[in-house]
């Protein structure tokens, strides 16, 4: 029986829903499950995993993640899309639907196959869909934004490359798909599915925070910065304010060094930057991240310009933990004023050091958190996929054209 999708991406270890090496491979499981509970048959195309696993063994090329087939085909770096393609090929499905990151399939390199590689996962399984996880404005990018994000060329460079890639996503996709409105004005005509949150079985707030040594409730505020540490995330500021809230202030980072960042030092940087007034949890146990959302009073998020939908935030969402969100962060995501952190060290730590001692606006947060968090459930966030699905497999069924082949075979050619 053929699958209804194959989806071409990152895939956690069996057995694991939030590792990989990155936050899309928990997405894409996510996804996977949530469509497969729709009844929409769903085959994983996903890398080959670089290491063994901690107790040696490693993972195997085939598996069933519940309803879903995985399936590790190719390995990072400059073969990933070419093979990546030829294996989505080899499923044979009505649609394929690719997960995009600049640099997830293996840094610059996997991007020399990109025009060819979307040629073939087109014309082997058409039609094709692509959600763009990270979306830049080619216009906002100069030495600042290279400079935080480590790319080492000029930001002209930068500017006309990025540009270029996003233009032959969006040229070669029948769909291209991204996770906030504010996107659609960098991806014109791009469909706007939310990024999916889980639905986390209920965690005993006093229990998790004794197992993770945080002392009990209302001892003190802990505020958590979770995921891979990278600097595009702003967590500098985070470490600045640490340093200078008061005793009543826990700042966490739950959360290992991006591979991507791995010997960079960032983690050291910030930990310098807290002056000892922070903890660094290293990387996270898949049983633990509950655990953290569920003990944390504060999911801080003060990325300076987002250009992805947070798979984070989606958690913290999902787990009922008040935000607070750059200004940057909360326009993309169409959150309410409430919920705005303070872009400068010294009056964030005093906007953290209220909210330790005045219960009201802790609360008033967790309201408007719940309000953030409404229709944004991985059951809905599938039956949307679905529907997309569904719509394109009729349109190919009708033999609809609408000039996309033409437009992929000059970038093909050029």
């Amino acid at each position: 029986m053929r699958p209804d999708v194959a989806l071409v991406a990152p895939y956690p270890p069996a057995g694991e829903r939030h590792g990989g090496h990155s936050g899309v491979a928990s997405y894409t499981a996510n996804l996977a499950a949530a469509l497969a509970a729709e009844g929409v048959r769903v085959t994983v195309v996903a890398p080959y995993l670089p290491e063994p696993h901690a107790d040696g063994h490693t993972e195997p090329d085939d598996f069933c993640d519940g309803d879903v087939t995985v399936q590790r085909r190719f390995p990072l770096g400059h073969t990933a899309l070419p093979r990546a393609a030829a294996a989505a090929a080899d499923v044979d499905a009505p649609v394929v639907h690719l997960q995009w990151e600049t640099f997830l399939y293996g840094g610059p390199a996997a991007l020399r196959g990109l025009v060819p590689s979307l040629y073939g996962l087109r014309h082997a399984s058409a039609p094709l869909v692509t959600t763009m996880h990270q979306v830049l404005d080619p216009a906002t990018i100069d030495r600042a934004t290279t400079a935080l994000h480590r790319v080492g060329v000029p930001a002209p460079l930068a500017r006309v490359g990025i540009g270029t890639v996003q233009k032959v996503i969006a040229a070669a996709s029948d769909v291209t798909v991204v996770h906030e409105q504010a996107f659609r004005r960098v991806v014109p005509g791009a469909t706007v599915i939310s990024h999916g949150i889980e639905r986390p079985p209920a965690i005993d707030r006093a229990a998790a925070r004794a197992r993770l040594g945080l002392g009990p409730i209302g001892s003190r505020l802990v505020v958590v910065c979770f995921g891979f540490l990278a600097p595009y995330k702003g967590l500098e500021l985070a470490a600045d304010a640490a340093a200078l809230a008061g005793p009543d202030v826990q700042v966490v980072f739950a959360g290992g060094e991006h591979p991507r960042m791995q010997g960079d030092s960032y983690a050291d940087e910030l930990a310098v930057r807290a002056a000892g007034r922070a903890t660094f949890t290293g990387w996270v146990p898949d049983d633990d991240v509950a655990d953290w959302f569920a003990a944390a009073d504060v999911a801080l998020f003060s990325y300076p310009k987002p250009f992805a939908a947070s798979g984070a935030l989606a958690l913290a969402l999902a787990h009922g933990t008040p935000v607070l969100l750059s200004p940057a962060m909360a326009r993309c995501v169409g959150a309410p004023s409430t919920l705005l952190a303070t872009m400068q060290p010294g009056p964030l730590a005093r906007q953290l050091d209220v909210l330790a001692t005045q219960s009201e606006r802790l609360k008033e947060l967790a309201d408007w958190t719940a309000v953030l968090r409404a229709e944004r459930e991985w059951p809905a966030v599938a039956r949307r996929h679905a529907e997309v699905y569904d719509q394109l497999v009729e349109r190919a069924g009708k033999g609809v054209d609408d000039g996309r082949d033409l437009a992929l075979g000059r970038l093909r050619a050029a």
